[in-house]
């Protein structure tokens, strides 16, 4: 099952999603690849100590054999597909075949995603361009992170599912947008009780996780440590949240697809 984690807007948490995520889905036994979209790195710097000969920015170059691109990340059970700031500098070349660049991502790291991985995990920058276009062409479905303390949660929310939507209709038939998943959430707040009510009144529990992620400090802490919150607060609500996280995408993910979980051939 190959996942983009999406929002034009920044800040909402992407990256600590993508992170937290990937290392309570390996928690739970499965196999992750995280692949970082985002030429801002957050992804790559956070699960990988030391830099990388090889990376995402050598398949848009034209070499295709990711496997030579693709590292064990600090979390047991985490591979990552790195990318580095070089590869922003890139996106013009992509445009002028445009139809080509669109299909590359796909053609080259979806079939050894899903051969290999039971979860891959796209961490996507903060725009709605080309490198959203080419990982939501690669992936089944698309989790919208929004934030729960922003007042223009809402606008980033519903431009996101347009974009999902666009790219499943003209490129990608079987992708779908998953969830919503409400993010640093502080229920203490006016705003935060309203943009949750709202979000839960506007797509329904089919299409808003159960689970909503808090804001919460040890969150924040690990961010900063360039960790994960599992391993750097196992007692937190943060830690307990994403490990509901993962249990919840695992079941709505096996429900949708019975026979993915041991099917890498």
């Amino acid at each position: 099952m190959i996942i983009s984690i999406i929002n034009n807007k920044g800040g909402v948490g992407k990256s600590a999603t993508t992170l937290n995520l990937s290392h309570a889905l390996a928690n739970k036994g499965k196999k992750v690849l995280v692949i970082d979209q985002d030429s801002q790195c957050n992804s790559t710097s956070s699960l990988l100590p030391t830099a990388v000969n090889r990376s995402l920015k050598d398949i848009y170059s034209g070499d295709t054999d990711i496997k030579t691109c693709i590292y064990s990340s600090k979390f047991e059970g985490v591979d990552i597909l790195p990318n580095e700031q070089l590869t922003s500098s890139m996106e013009m070349s992509l445009y002028q075949d445009l139809a080509n660049s669109a299909r590359l991502f796909s053609r080259v790291v979806r079939p050894y995603a899903l051969a290999n991985y039971d979860f891959t995990l796209i961490d996507n920058p903060p725009t709605l361009g080309l490198w959203i276009v080419m990982a939501l062409a690669a992936s089944d479905c698309a989790i919208v992170p929004v934030d729960a303390g922003s007042a223009y949660a809402i606008d980033g929310l519903t431009t996101s599912i347009k974009m999902i939507n666009d790219v499943a209709a003209q490129a990608n038939p079987n992708l779908s947008f998953l969830r919503v998943l409400i993010n640093k959430a502080d229920l203490r707040t006016s705003i935060s009780r309203t943009l949750v009510d709202f979000i839960h009144r506007s797509f329904g529990a089919d299409k808003v996780f159960a689970t909503t992620i808090p804001y919460n400090t040890s969150i924040q802490q690990a961010e900063l440590a360039r960790t994960s919150v599992i391993r750097h607060s196992p007692a937190s609500m943060g830690t307990k949240r994403f490990r509901e996280l993962a249990d919840e995408v695992i079941r709505i993910t096996s429900e949708r697809e019975p026979s993915l979980f041991g099917d890498r051939t």
